[in-house]
Parts: structure tokens; C-alpha cells; sequence
């Protein structure tokens, strides 16, 4: 990569996700496309190994396309400046447009010093990375935001000792086969553990009772609402999922759009439905709880889940937009109308969302003039001085705050 080359913005493609989940119509709209009849689940924008984003020459030639990664490593410090790259590496985030139809796993994330001890155990015992039962994909932790684009469901952390039992209350074919609730973490522990532990002939019978009274109840109850959803978003003849447990024992929450979530290590959650924009640290490790035909590793699941932690609250942003959250590898800021030239700090990352066939932002720096429409994204350089004129739409920008 040349001189020239480092100090230019790159125009990123995102890496598509089509997984069950997702929505057929928000993705392909958001990025002008027509819809095939795919779930989009969620587009990529990073350098993931797994997924990364090409880099496309702005004269638009698809020829030229390179990975982000690769790009990165060709031209590592001028790209990252020297405090990422001596703190991180590597790109440090990761940024998807999220749209889910049906609800997802309920799952939680490693910690950093988890997450890279469980990879090292997984290397030596020379486990494939791209095996199912695989636990550690990379030796990173995953602390993430949530931010919503339109209405937005999830399941986010335990909820309070009293609702916790009052739900179990209601569902005595569940609760009889538990021990009883205190309100200490080790009782909730031992619960999950005990529930965990339960023969698949004994749990069987006492989930089928439960899902004939989610039936009864769902027109009116929200939380049997979202559980019989996510039971049903298994398939017609799924067994019944011992992660419906997780919808009596979390707290629900409700987005509009602009709010946010933060989840942390250990933190358990599922989202329902909805769509938004999710920045996370680039990492693609989760230890699944249930209400997924994917591979669940409860004993690996307990030893990262924290049942010590209140749920997380709804966030609003900042007045100039931004979300700052404990998390060092990024920051979120929702950006509009003109903006005042910036330098860089550390590679930024803009996304624009628009109206199909509208430019949302047009950016410049050095010479170069480059529209963003719906969709659209570019990752500047650090040290490169830009400016943004946002204009019909909504410009992301994600960046480091280290």
C-alpha cells in the first residue's frame, strides 16, 4: 500500500449475513437493494477475519476490491495510529446493521481474561475454530452496543429477586422441579445449575405443560408473548427449548428508536425483534444458553454468566449524540447536518443510513469528495483531516476512545 494510499478514505462494502433470524426487507432497503426473499440478518462493516469488509477504490471498479484486514496489515500504524495500535493491534470494533424478524439465542459474552484463556485451552486441545462445539473463536472479549433504529424487543440481564420468584410462581410445572430463589447470586447459580442438570425425560414433559399455558396466555401476557415466540422460531416440531427458562428470569426490554443498550461480559440476553446498529469490540466469541439448535456448553456457560449483576438500563444518547459506554474499543455517535473539520483519532469508521437513492453524507478530506448514500460506509485514516456535511439522513461515526 503507498503513501497516498494511507492517507485516503477507504470505501468499505459490508459482508452480508443471511441467517434464519433476520428480516427479508430492512437490510436490502437500508442498502438500495431489491429484496430476493433471504432473511439480511445483518450487514458487516470491520475487519473480522471471519467476515471482513472489502475495501472498494473509489472510482467504484470492483476489480481492485481487498479485504479490510488484509489492507490493515499491509499498512498497520498509519491506518491505526499509534494508540490503537499499540493498545489493540488490530481494528478494534466491529459495526452491523442488525435486523431480526424472530428472536435469537439467548447467549452472554466472555470477559477478556476468559476469553483468551478459553481460546488457549481450545487451541491445545487442537479443537477446529470453525467446529460447532467450538467455544473461543479468537482470543478476545465482547462487550457490545445495541443502538435502535425502529422499535426494538430484547431479553437483557435478571431481573429483581421478587420478579425472578413471582414468575417462577406462575409456572408451577416449571418451578416444582427447581430449588427455591433466594436472593444471593450462588442461589441463582445453583438454580441454573440444577436446571441444567435435569434428564432430558424428566424436563420434557414439564416444558410441553408450560407452552400449552404460554398458548393460553400470550394474547395478553408479554412474557409469554416472546416465549412462545422464540419456541416457535425454532420450527414447526423443534423440541422444546430448556432456554425458555431464560424468559421467566429476564428482564424485558423495550427500545425506541435512539435508545440503547450496553451489555457487558457475562450479562445474559436474546434480541427478540427489531433492527438497529450494534458496535461491539471484533470479536465473535458467545456461549449460548438455549432457544437455539446450536451447541450449548452449560458448564462453560456458567462459569462466564453473572448472576451478581443488576439488568442493564435503557441509555440515551449524550447531547452531542454519542454513546460512551466503559467499553474502550469503541464509541458510538450519531451524527447530523454540517460538522466542523476533524482529525482522526484513530481509525473511524462512518455509516450512513438514508432513504433508498438519497445520499445521506458526503465526506471530504485531501481532495477527495466522497458521497455516502443509505447504506454507505468509509473508514478514515488516522491523523487525516475530514469534513462531513450530512444532509437527508443520518451519518454513524465509530471510533476508539482510547
Amino acid at each position: 500500500m503507498t503513501d497516498r494510499q494511507d492517507r485516503e478514505i477507504l470505501l468499505l462494502e459490508p459482508r452480508l449475513q443471511h441467517y434464519a433470524w433476520g428480516d427479508e426487507s430492512f437490510i436490502p432497503s437500508a442498502l438500495g437493494r431489491p429484496p430476493d426473499g433471504r432473511p439480511w440478518a445483518e450487514a458487516w462493516y470491520g475487519a473480522h477475519p471471519a467476515a471482513p469488509s472489502f475495501v472498494r477504490p473509489l472510482t467504484g471498479r470492483r476489480s481492485g476490491d481487498r479485504a479490510l484486514d488484509v489492507v490493515i496489515g499491509d499498512a498497520h500504524r498509519d491506518l491505526l495510529g499509534p494508540g490503537v495500535s499499540a493498545t489493540f493491534g488490530r481494528l478494534p470494533y466491529l459495526v452491523k446493521l442488525l435486523a431480526a424478524a424472530r428472536p435469537l439465542s439467548v447467549q452472554v459474552h466472555p470477559d477478556a481474561v476468559q476469553a483468551r484463556e478459553g481460546y488457549d485451552r481450545e487451541e491445545a486441545a487442537d479443537i477446529p475454530r470453525d467446529a460447532s462445539e467450538r467455544n473461543y473463536r479468537d482470543p478476545h472479549h465482547k462487550p457490545e452496543l445495541i443502538v435502535a433504529l425502529t422499535d426494538f424487543h430484547a431479553l437483557c440481564g435478571f431481573r429483581a429477586w421478587g420478579d425472578m420468584r413471582a414468575q417462577l410462581a406462575r409456572f408451577p410445572e416449571i418451578s416444582r422441579l427447581l430449588p427455591s430463589l433466594e436472593p444471593a447470586a450462588e442461589s441463582l447459580e445453583g438454580l441454573l445449575e440444577a436446571w441444567f442438570a435435569l434428564p432430558e425425560e424428566r424436563i420434557r414433559p414439564a416444558l410441553l405443560r408450560f407452552i400449552e399455558r404460554l398458548e393460553a396466555l400470550a394474547a395478553a401476557d408479554a412474557v409469554a408473548h416472546w416465549a412462545l415466540r422464540a419456541q416457535r422460531a425454532l420450527g414447526f416440531g423443534a423440541p422444546p427449548d430448556r432456554g425458555l427458562l431464560f424468559c421467566l428470569l429476564l428482564e424485558l426490554r423495550q427500545l425506541a428508536p435512539g435508545q440503547a443498550l450496553f451489555l457487558g461480559a457475562g450479562v445474559p440476553h436474546a434480541y427478540l425483534q427489531g433492527c438497529g446498529i450494534e458496535v461491539m469490540a471484533a470479536s465473535d466469541n458467545v456461549l449460548r444458553a438455549g432457544l437455539t439448535a446450536k451447541h450449548v456448553d452449560a458448564a462453560e456457560l456458567l462459569a462466564v454468566l453473572r448472576c451478581d449483576l443488576p439488568a442493564p438500563e435503557i441509555l440515551e444518547p449524550d447531547a452531542s449524540g454519542r454513546h460512551v459506554t466503559t467499553a474502550t474499543e469503541f464509541e458510538l455517535q450519531r451524527v447530523v447536518g454540517p460538522q466542523a473539520p476533524l482529525t482522526a483519532q484513530g481509525p473511524e469508521l462512518l455509516l450512513a443510513l438514508s432513504e433508498p437513492g438519497d445520499a445521506a453524507a458526503v465526506v471530504e478530506a485531501s481532495g477527495q469528495r466522497l458521497p455516502l448514500a443509505g447504506g454507505e460506509a468509509c473508514l478514515i485514516p488516522h491523523g487525516l483531516r475530514y469534513q462531513c456535511n450530512v444532509h437527508g439522513g443520518t451519518l454513524w461515526r465509530c471510533r476508539s476512545n482510547v
